[in-house]
């Protein structure tokens, strides 16, 4: 099926060969059936676009919410290295603060200690626990043992702890305190609520659907649910440093100052954290809403293809221009490739029309062959319905551009084709001739009314096939596994005009006579028995992907559409 914008349900002939009234009512039904799933689709599609700017804008911003995180934690542990000689002063304050709070008449301590393992012993009289060994580094409250404890090289974060501890001596102060320490760890939840709810709300469970519903609620509101995932901790922390603010305001301003530039850092630092995961849910979420409608659009295509009453008796006759000499496509985990690429190709086509009647015109990969190919087909006497040609001879655009002197972008080319091809042609890039030799014979069998459908290539946006510049022909990119979005892979330029899927899952299925075989178009069909690949343990990569299967569907599509009208 087509994608990303392009005609997926064509309009129908009305005008066939059979015109019996019965005939002709189907064939109006069928018209307005396309007419309204056409609708429905593009009104999806449009929403997926959308969706698709959007996750683009949230990205940007998870980014730089995360590299405002890590720098307000740099500028915090810079200014967390303040030294201050007068330690003597500052416990006095400290004992003053405990002693303000009524905090010496419940047991709590509140310790200057070097920052190294011998200390926690002398605190604790018990080695560092492994767990704990991020105590030995950073200054702390412990509400079991009603303690606070700061390193001498950074005093003033002593009297933040005295804050916690405020709170910590308080009536379900204790619990208070690990409830705002804890829940910030659950604050993912929601964005794994958002990866797992993907599916649609008629294939879920009909007894679970209140369950569901609930979950679809806090989905939709993730981001404000994870916020307030960290609203207990904030708070504590702005309570605790507002605290020790207060404090040394009345009995050391100077101090007073200088604690700011602890603690304001330091509570940006959470602040932004928060900010930074709720987004990077907001992010998730968006992109659940993403795989869904890629999903809801993937099921419609497959739905409307099987609506369709093709005859399936019909044999078009395709040559097939691609390697037949070795194995090159990897099925199983191995690494190792296990079938020919032409006949990989040809399964996709058989998939479409079975009953296609494929000519094989095999290829050493090099252009030479490509043009005798080509040169047996205009010589043959078979009027073939359709060409595919899954072989590339690629090249950077950045390099072409150079080779050339003219200044060439993805999005130009297309414009720039004609100027393209004569500057080319005239320049001293290897295999020139060839190629035009090759873009010459493909243009002269468009002309007569041959269907040439050339993959894109898959080495990305960067990189252009030379073979894409001839014209009348149809340049194939490929689309992900759901077939609605452009895959990475693919190269992507203005001579690109057609993205059918090309990313499909392999499975492992039985034959009718109890083989273990692998299915590599997702037909449920068996396309190369176990025993024919190379792995020992016969476990199947999870996909195979390409341009070079996405031309065959657009050649697929085509026909099919051509035959049946």
């Amino acid at each position: 099926m087509d994608s990303v914008g392009l005609n997926t349900y064509a309009d129908f002939n009305l005008c066939g060969k059979d015109m019996r009234y019965d005939k002709l009512q189907k064939r109006l039904q069928k018209n307005q059936y396309a007419k309204n799933e056409k609708e429905i689709y593009l009104k999806k599609l449009g929403l997926l676009k959308n969706n698709i700017s959007e996750l683009h804008k949230q990205a940007i911003l998870a980014f730089s919410l995360a590299g405002a995180a890590l720098l307000c934690q740099i500028l915090f542990r810079g200014v967390n290295k303040i030294h201050f000689a007068d330690i003597k002063k500052i416990k006095n304050l400290a004992r003053q603060m405990t002693e303000h709070y009524n905090l010496n008449k419940k047991g709590f301590r509140a310790v200057l200690a070097e920052k190294n393992k011998s200390s926690y012993i002398d605190i604790y009289g018990s080695p560092v626990p492994k767990l704990k060994h991020k105590l030995t580094r950073c200054a702390f409250y412990l509400s079991p043992s009603n303690i606070a404890v700061a390193w001498k090289d950074s005093p003033l974060e002593l009297f933040h702890e005295i804050g916690h501890g405020v709170t910590g001596c308080k009536k379900h102060g204790a619990k208070w305190l690990h409830l705002a320490c804890k829940m910030p760890l659950y604050s993912p939840v929601p964005a794994l609520l958002c990866i797992a709810d993907t599916s649609d709300a008629d294939k879920k469970p009909h007894g679970l659907k209140k369950l569901y519903k609930t979950l679809d609620v806090l989905k939709d509101n993730a981001y404000l649910v994870s916020m307030a995932m960290f609203a207990p901790l904030l708070l504590e922390e702005f309570n605790a440093s507002k605290r020790a603010f207060a404090f040394l305001s009345k009995n050391d301003k100077t101090l007073a100052l200088k604690s700011l530039l602890l603690f304001v850092p330091a509570f940006c630092s959470y602040l932004v954290n928060a900010v930074a995961v709720s987004n990077l849910v907001k992010f998730l979420n968006t992109k659940a809403d993403n795989i869904y409608l890629q999903k809801s659009l993937y099921r419609q295509s497959k739905h409307y293809e099987n609506t369709l009453n093709f005859d399936e008796s019909i044999t078009p006759k395709i040559a097939v221009i691609d390697e037949y000499h070795r194995k090159s496509v990897k099925i199983d985990w191995d690494n190792k490739p296990d079938m020919i690429h032409g006949v990989a190709v040809e399964s996709f086509i058989k998939k479409g029309l079975p009953n296609a009647q494929i000519s094989r015109f095999d290829t050493n990969l090099d252009e030479v062959s490509v043009k005798n190919a080509l040169d047996d087909i205009i010589k043959s006497r078979v009027k073939y319905d359709a060409i595919n040609i899954s072989k590339s001879s690629d090249i950077k655009i950045s390099d072409l551009s150079k080779l050339m002197g003219v200044d060439l972008n993805t999005q130009n080319l297309k414009m720039n084709k004609k100027l393209i091809k004569e500057k080319f042609f005239a320049s001293s890039y290897s295999d020139v001739k060839d190629i035009r030799d090759i873009i010459n014979k493909l243009e002269f069998l468009a002309s007569r009314g041959v269907k040439i459908y050339v993959s894109a290539g898959n080495k990305g946006k960067e990189y252009l096939n030379l073979y894409t510049l001839a014209d009348n022909i149809n340049v194939v990119g490929a689309a992900n596994k759901y077939g609605v979005s452009k895959a990475n892979f693919s190269c992507d330029n203005s001579l690109v005009i057609r993205w059918c899927k090309g990313v499909f899952k392999v499975k492992k299925i039985k034959t009718s006579d109890a083989k273990m075989a692998f299915d590599i178009n997702e037909d449920g069909k068996a396309d190369i028995l176990t025993a024919e690949t190379s792995s020992k343990f016969k476990i199947p990569q999870r996909y195979i992907y390409g341009t070079s299967f996405a031309a065959p569907g657009a050649l697929v599509n085509d026909l099919k559409r051509e035959l049946d009208e």
